[in-house]
């Protein structure tokens, strides 16, 4: 099911408010947080994938 993308507005402006090396971080943040979720999505297939060989 995909979610509806929702704009945060204040979150936007903040980006934009952002030096460089603050961004840096919240970039780094944000990837780490999807690379967690995907992980934990695909928990059973990357287990497969690791006992298999």
């Amino acid at each position: 099911m995909k979610k509806t993308p929702s704009i945060d507005y204040n979150e936007e402006f903040e980006l934009q408010l952002l030096t460089e090396e603050e961004l840096d971080k919240v970039k780094a943040k944000s990837f780490i947080n999807l690379m967690s979720e995907m992980f934990l999505k695909y928990e059973t297939e990357f287990e497969k994938v690791v006992t298999a060989k």
